[in-house]
Protein backbone atom coordinates (compact mmCIF):
# COMPACT_ATOMS: atom_id res chain seq x y z
CA UNK A 1 0.00 0.00 0.00
CA UNK A 2 1.17 3.52 -1.14
CA UNK A 3 2.23 5.71 2.08
CA UNK A 4 -0.69 8.05 1.77
CA UNK A 5 -3.09 5.37 0.92
CA UNK A 6 -1.69 3.79 3.82
CA UNK A 7 -2.49 7.19 6.12
CA UNK A 8 -5.75 8.02 4.77
CA UNK A 9 -6.43 4.65 6.03
CA UNK A 10 -5.19 5.06 9.28
CA UNK A 11 -7.70 7.91 9.57
CA UNK A 12 -10.47 6.02 8.27
CA UNK A 13 -13.56 5.51 9.74
CA UNK A 14 -14.72 1.51 10.46
CA UNK A 15 -17.14 1.72 7.89
CA UNK A 16 -14.58 3.37 5.45
CA UNK A 17 -12.56 0.80 6.24
CA UNK A 18 -14.48 -1.82 5.80
CA UNK A 19 -15.33 -0.73 2.32
CA UNK A 20 -11.95 -0.57 1.68
CA UNK A 21 -11.20 -4.07 2.16
CA UNK A 22 -13.95 -5.33 0.22
CA UNK A 23 -13.10 -3.74 -2.68
CA UNK A 24 -9.37 -4.83 -2.49
CA UNK A 25 -10.73 -8.31 -2.08
CA UNK A 26 -12.88 -7.29 -5.35
CA UNK A 27 -9.89 -6.58 -7.36
CA UNK A 28 -8.82 -10.09 -6.14
CA UNK A 29 -11.27 -11.96 -7.11
CA UNK A 30 -11.72 -9.90 -10.27
CA UNK A 31 -7.69 -10.87 -11.36
CA UNK A 32 -8.56 -14.30 -10.50
CA UNK A 33 -11.46 -15.28 -11.43
CA UNK A 34 -12.61 -12.83 -14.50
CA UNK A 35 -15.13 -10.97 -15.19
CA UNK A 36 -17.48 -13.62 -17.11
CA UNK A 37 -17.07 -15.92 -13.53
CA UNK A 38 -16.65 -12.80 -11.12
CA UNK A 39 -19.64 -12.72 -8.65
CA UNK A 40 -20.80 -10.99 -5.42
CA UNK A 41 -20.62 -14.37 -3.62
CA UNK A 42 -17.37 -15.42 -4.26
CA UNK A 43 -16.11 -11.79 -3.23
CA UNK A 44 -17.90 -12.39 -0.31
CA UNK A 45 -16.46 -15.45 0.47
CA UNK A 46 -12.88 -13.94 -0.49
CA UNK A 47 -13.76 -10.90 2.40
CA UNK A 48 -15.37 -13.35 4.89
CA UNK A 49 -18.47 -11.08 5.02
CA UNK A 50 -22.27 -11.14 3.73
CA UNK A 51 -23.23 -11.24 0.41
CA UNK A 52 -25.93 -8.38 1.69
CA UNK A 53 -22.87 -6.26 3.26
CA UNK A 54 -21.62 -5.85 -0.32
CA UNK A 55 -25.59 -5.07 -1.38
CA UNK A 56 -25.50 -2.94 1.42
CA UNK A 57 -22.26 -0.64 0.81
CA UNK A 58 -22.55 -1.26 -3.61
CA UNK A 59 -26.13 -1.68 -4.36
CA UNK A 60 -25.19 -4.68 -6.83
CA UNK A 61 -22.47 -6.43 -9.25
CA UNK A 62 -22.09 -3.24 -11.39
CA UNK A 63 -21.72 -0.92 -8.26
CA UNK A 64 -19.16 -3.11 -6.63
CA UNK A 65 -17.22 -2.81 -10.02
CA UNK A 66 -17.43 0.35 -10.53
CA UNK A 67 -16.32 1.28 -6.50
CA UNK A 68 -13.78 -0.58 -7.57
CA UNK A 69 -12.19 0.65 -10.50
CA UNK A 70 -12.76 4.04 -8.75
CA UNK A 71 -10.31 3.03 -5.88
CA UNK A 72 -7.69 2.26 -8.13
CA UNK A 73 -8.23 5.06 -10.35
CA UNK A 74 -7.20 7.31 -7.23
CA UNK A 75 -3.83 6.01 -7.61
CA UNK A 76 -3.13 7.03 -10.92
CA UNK A 77 -2.68 10.81 -10.06
CA UNK A 78 -0.03 10.43 -7.37
CA UNK A 79 1.44 7.32 -9.20
CA UNK A 80 2.12 9.84 -12.16
CA UNK A 81 2.93 12.86 -10.34
CA UNK A 82 5.65 10.59 -8.70
CA UNK A 83 9.01 12.43 -8.73
CA UNK A 84 7.83 15.02 -11.30
CA UNK A 85 8.83 18.32 -9.15
CA UNK A 86 12.42 16.91 -8.64
CA UNK A 87 12.90 17.30 -12.70
CA UNK A 88 14.86 20.00 -13.89
CA UNK A 89 14.11 20.35 -16.64
CA UNK A 90 10.56 20.02 -19.02
CA UNK A 91 12.25 16.97 -21.34
CA UNK A 92 13.55 15.40 -17.96
CA UNK A 93 10.00 16.15 -15.97
CA UNK A 94 8.33 14.27 -19.55
CA UNK A 95 10.89 11.00 -19.21
CA UNK A 96 9.64 10.52 -15.20
CA UNK A 97 6.20 10.99 -16.44
CA UNK A 98 6.66 8.29 -19.15
CA UNK A 99 8.37 6.07 -16.60
CA UNK A 100 5.80 6.48 -14.29
CA UNK A 101 3.19 5.76 -16.65
CA UNK A 102 4.83 2.44 -18.06
CA UNK A 103 5.93 0.86 -14.87
CA UNK A 104 2.30 1.52 -13.77
CA UNK A 105 0.97 0.21 -16.68
CA UNK A 106 3.42 -3.47 -16.41
CA UNK A 107 2.69 -4.17 -13.12
CA UNK A 108 1.17 -7.59 -12.77
CA UNK A 109 -1.89 -6.86 -11.63
CA UNK A 110 -2.27 -4.05 -14.29
CA UNK A 111 -1.45 -6.18 -16.91
CA UNK A 112 -4.24 -8.97 -15.53
CA UNK A 113 -6.87 -6.53 -15.20
CA UNK A 114 -5.82 -5.00 -18.90
CA UNK A 115 -6.12 -8.25 -20.52
CA UNK A 116 -9.49 -8.92 -18.39
CA UNK A 117 -10.82 -5.71 -19.77
CA UNK A 118 -9.87 -6.36 -23.54
CA UNK A 119 -10.80 -9.94 -23.45
CA UNK A 120 -14.32 -8.69 -21.81
CA UNK A 121 -14.84 -6.26 -24.57
CA UNK A 122 -17.58 -3.58 -25.10
CA UNK A 123 -20.24 -5.97 -23.40
CA UNK A 124 -17.76 -6.22 -20.31
CA UNK A 125 -15.63 -4.50 -18.32
CA UNK A 126 -14.01 -2.59 -21.19
CA UNK A 127 -15.69 0.38 -21.26
CA UNK A 128 -16.05 1.01 -17.82
CA UNK A 129 -12.29 0.41 -17.57
CA UNK A 130 -11.56 3.57 -20.12
CA UNK A 131 -13.60 5.38 -18.28
CA UNK A 132 -12.22 5.04 -15.24
CA UNK A 133 -8.38 4.46 -16.07
CA UNK A 134 -7.91 4.86 -19.18
CA UNK A 135 -9.30 8.70 -19.08
CA UNK A 136 -7.77 9.70 -15.77
CA UNK A 137 -4.17 9.03 -17.06
CA UNK A 138 -4.94 10.24 -20.53
CA UNK A 139 -6.18 13.86 -18.74
CA UNK A 140 -2.78 13.73 -16.74
CA UNK A 141 -0.78 13.57 -19.38
CA UNK A 142 -3.13 16.18 -21.71
CA UNK A 143 -2.66 18.80 -19.02
CA UNK A 144 1.42 18.36 -18.69
CA UNK A 145 1.51 18.65 -22.95
CA UNK A 146 -0.51 21.88 -22.31
CA UNK A 147 1.69 23.26 -19.88
CA UNK A 148 4.48 22.53 -22.76
CA UNK A 149 2.52 24.96 -25.16
CA UNK A 150 1.10 22.48 -27.20
CA UNK A 151 -1.62 23.88 -29.46
CA UNK A 152 -3.76 19.88 -29.34
CA UNK A 153 -2.77 19.13 -25.81
CA UNK A 154 -5.15 15.83 -25.88
CA UNK A 155 -4.06 14.06 -29.41
CA UNK A 156 -0.37 15.01 -28.33
CA UNK A 157 -0.98 13.02 -25.02
CA UNK A 158 -2.68 9.99 -26.88
CA UNK A 159 0.25 10.17 -29.34
CA UNK A 160 3.11 10.47 -26.75
CA UNK A 161 1.64 7.22 -25.30
CA UNK A 162 1.08 5.44 -27.81
CA UNK A 163 4.52 5.71 -29.09
CA UNK A 164 6.58 5.36 -25.67
CA UNK A 165 4.66 1.85 -24.88
CA UNK A 166 4.79 0.92 -28.80
CA UNK A 167 5.08 -2.39 -30.36
CA UNK A 168 6.22 -4.09 -26.63
CA UNK A 169 2.80 -3.23 -24.92
CA UNK A 170 1.73 -5.52 -27.65
CA UNK A 171 4.59 -8.00 -26.34
CA UNK A 172 4.10 -7.57 -22.86
CA UNK A 173 0.57 -8.25 -23.18
CA UNK A 174 0.83 -11.27 -24.91
CA UNK A 175 3.48 -12.41 -22.23
CA UNK A 176 6.90 -12.20 -24.01
CA UNK A 177 9.60 -11.77 -21.09
CA UNK A 178 11.78 -8.97 -21.88
CA UNK A 179 14.83 -9.37 -19.72
CA UNK A 180 16.39 -5.95 -21.15
CA UNK A 181 12.68 -3.76 -20.67
CA UNK A 182 13.64 -1.07 -19.00
CA UNK A 183 16.36 -0.06 -21.10
CA UNK A 184 13.84 -0.13 -24.05
CA UNK A 185 11.34 1.78 -22.24
CA UNK A 186 13.87 4.40 -21.85
CA UNK A 187 14.96 4.03 -25.62
CA UNK A 188 11.57 4.90 -26.96
CA UNK A 189 10.23 7.27 -24.27
CA UNK A 190 13.72 9.34 -25.89
CA UNK A 191 12.82 8.61 -29.56
CA UNK A 192 9.15 10.15 -28.60
CA UNK A 193 10.46 13.06 -26.98
CA UNK A 194 12.67 13.76 -29.85
CA UNK A 195 9.63 13.15 -32.77
CA UNK A 196 7.47 15.61 -30.84
CA UNK A 197 10.56 18.20 -29.68
CA UNK A 198 10.06 20.42 -32.53
CA UNK A 199 6.11 20.86 -31.72
CA UNK A 200 6.21 22.05 -28.28
CA UNK A 201 7.63 25.31 -27.25
CA UNK A 202 8.47 24.59 -23.61
CA UNK A 203 10.11 21.26 -24.58
CA UNK A 204 13.68 21.96 -24.40
CA UNK A 205 16.95 21.12 -22.82
CA UNK A 206 16.89 24.23 -20.04
CA UNK A 207 15.74 24.58 -16.42
CA UNK A 208 12.52 24.52 -15.50
CA UNK A 209 11.40 27.70 -13.24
Amino acid sequence: MPPGQAALADHASPADQLQARLLDHTLRVLLRDGYQRFSMNAVAASAKASKETLYRHFGDKAGLLHAALERLAALIEPLLRDGLDDAPTSPARLRRLGRNYLHGCYLPEAIALQRIAIADGEQGLGPLFVREITERAIGFVEAEFAGLGSEHPRADAEAFLGMIQGKLHERIMLGTVLPDLDRRLDEQIDQALRVMAPYLTGLAENPRP
